[in-house]
């Protein structure tokens, strides 16, 4: 069954709300003891900080002991910190887990060098644990016995708490009741909020894609957009858009109902990932949309090179999309990037040698946009392949042959084939040879090309400075005459109808002069046959004796014909 937009979009956020209601929290704390209260460690600090927070183990000036540090003045301020920082992991869905925090009072930071630890350094990098220097003179400073939060986190928890918390919702949190009963890991409040935002998106999503629906149809019927667009590329877009700004909505207020670590980490994950396929498909669909309004220019133009360029043009593009949209997933999801491509490259090897013959194919089609050999539209001849240049792709090219069958040519080989492109002549040539019997006088056969010649200069679709029409050769049972012309067109119907009217204007011709077209035949004389006696000639002494005499008259006439100066 086909999964719409629509559906899709329901079953995901019916799935994502569902998982976050039922789902009982498995990060819940599990017994433990509470922390000393020294923070000598990195893992001591970020645990007091947290463990006074929870709802069974609520000692406010406790936790705030983590962000001032041992032996500080606890201030409201500081109170307001310490929860404004545990709304801010809660909100991101960020867990501490002490088991990845050093144990070490004299840990440092392997880049730095110094007392530092980082919980988050990819999402939080400015949220850190120092263990700090006492006394303000330099000489008799001295390293504290303990750990906090740094001043600069310090400084910028309020910062990051209205970017978790944006358009007001922090202002929810203090609305929201505190504590009660939890059923499966969820208060009885967090139901009513998630059934409440469950509503809103849906009610956001039927408002949002409509008004959008009707702003890019008026735009669409604009001047500029008019017979451009495609009106269904547009229904999608606005559709998309919809979802996204719904999505975007629900991410910002998701923090807000204070789920469980776990429940709200993986929930804003799949948030963003859903958000990003959508991005990725709203992209997609632009990229369409502008190809549907840039084939309506390129047929403006006389130049094929813009048709051909364009669809390779929209498949690079939407590989690249799709691979940027894959690779920030995979960065959602924390995998490291640097590593996987490492891993790539050392199997890149073995992929290319598997995949020769399509990167063969890919530069094959470079080339021919750089070659420019043939173009989208051009009538070419290679080997046995005839036909129509339709499309020109990454790894092949499609011919339409003169049968109206589809013909898929790797690139790759067509480079190295002959290519003959009738798309790029200039003009057509017919050239045949007239074949006169041998008994046709010389003054018949004179008269004959002069007719011919004077046929090409009437005819209005052929070149009368371009053209060859002479006796051209002996042979065995004809006397041939050479007829080539060139043809004004480049089109093989012309073509083919110029040749029509040609051969049936030598026909007629030979017809009145009388002049017979010689076929292949062989003559067979017998001597021996007494009625045959007579045909052969018979050659005495005094006739050969008067052969020069005749030949010199002969050259003689030719010389005077055509003078030396005229050869």
């Amino acid at each position: 069954m086909k999964l719409t937009y629509p559906k899709l979009f329901t079953k995901t956020l019916t799935i994502l709300f569902i998982c976050a209601a039922t789902v009982i929290n498995t990060n819940a704390q599990k017994e433990q003891e509470a922390p000393t209260g020294n923070l000598t460690t990195p893992q001591e600090a970020a645990f007091q900080h947290i463990y006074y927070l929870q709802e069974d183990n609520y000692k406010l000036d406790s936790s705030a002991m983590a962000i001032i540090g041992k032996g500080k003045k606890i201030t409201e301020e500081s109170k307001e910190l310490a929860i404004k920082l545990k709304q801010i992991l809660d909100g991101k869905g960020l867990l501490l887990r002490p088991d990845l925090i050093p144990d070490d009072p004299d840990y440092k930071d392997s880049l730095s060098g110094n007392y530092v630890f980082i919980p988050f350094p990819k999402i939080l990098p400015h949220i850190y644990l120092v263990r700090p220097t006492l006394g303000k003179d330099k000489v008799n400073r001295k390293l504290a016995d303990y750990w906090r939060y740094s001043s600069e986190s310090v400084d910028i928890i309020p910062q990051l708490h209205r970017e978790v918390y944006p358009l007001g919702s922090h202002l929810l949190l203090e609305l929201l009741p505190k504590g009660g009963r939890k059923v499966m890991g969820l208060q009885s409040w967090q139901y009513l909020a998630i059934l409440v935002l469950i509503g809103i998106a849906f009610l956001l999503h039927f408002i949002t894609w409509r008004v959008l629906n009707v702003i890019f149809r008026l735009l669409a019927r604009t001047k500029l957009g008019k017979d451009h667009f495609d009106p269904d590329i547009i229904k999608k877009i606005a559709r998309i858009i919809s979802y996204m700004v719904v999505a975007y909505v629900v991410f910002i207020f998701v923090p807000v109902l204070m789920l469980p670590v776990g429940i709200s980490y993986y929930l804003l994950a799949s948030l963003r990932v859903f958000n990003t396929v959508f991005a990725v498909l709203l992209l997609l669909n632009s990229v369409e949309l502008a190809r549907s309004y840039f084939l309506k220019i390129v047929e403006l133009t006389d130049s094929k090179s813009d048709d051909q360029l364009l669809p390779i043009f929209i498949k690079i593009l939407k590989t690249f999309i799709v691979i940027g949209g894959s690779m920030y997933v995979l960065d959602i999801f924390e995998v490291d990037l640097t590593a996987l491509i490492a891993g790539l490259s050392i199997g890149g090897l073995a992929v290319a040698l598997a995949a020769q013959d399509s990167v063969k194919n890919l530069i094959g089609s470079i080339m021919i946009y750089a070659d420019r050999p043939f173009k989208i539209g051009d009538f070419i001849s290679s080997g046995e392949i005839v036909g129509t240049v339709e499309e020109i792709g990454f790894r092949s090219s499609r011919i339409r042959t003169t049968d109206s069958s589809l013909i898929s040519v790797p690139n790759g080989s067509l480079v190295d084939m002959t290519v003959n492109n009738m798309g790029k002549m200039q003009f057509r040539r017919f050239n045949t040879m007239i074949g006169l019997a041998y008994y046709t006088p010389p003054d018949l056969i004179e008269k004959f090309i002069a007719g011919l010649k004077e046929i090409n200069m009437a005819h209005p679709m052929t070149m009368n400075d371009r053209h060859f029409i002479h006796l051209n050769n002996m042979g065995a049972s004809s006397l041939d005459v050479m007829f080539m012309v060139y043809f004004n067109t480049t089109e093989y119907a012309k073509d083919l109808a110029i040749k029509e009217e040609l051969i049936f204007s030598i026909l007629r011709l030979a017809e009145s002069l009388n002049v017979h077209i010689a076929f292949p035949s062989t003559s067979v004389y017998i001597e021996s046959m007494p009625e045959k006696k007579g045909q052969i000639p018979d050659y005495n002494p005094t006739e050969l004796a008067g052969a020069e005499k005749k030949m010199q008259e002969f050259l003689d006439d030719f010389r005077k014909k055509y003078p030396e100066t005229n050869l």
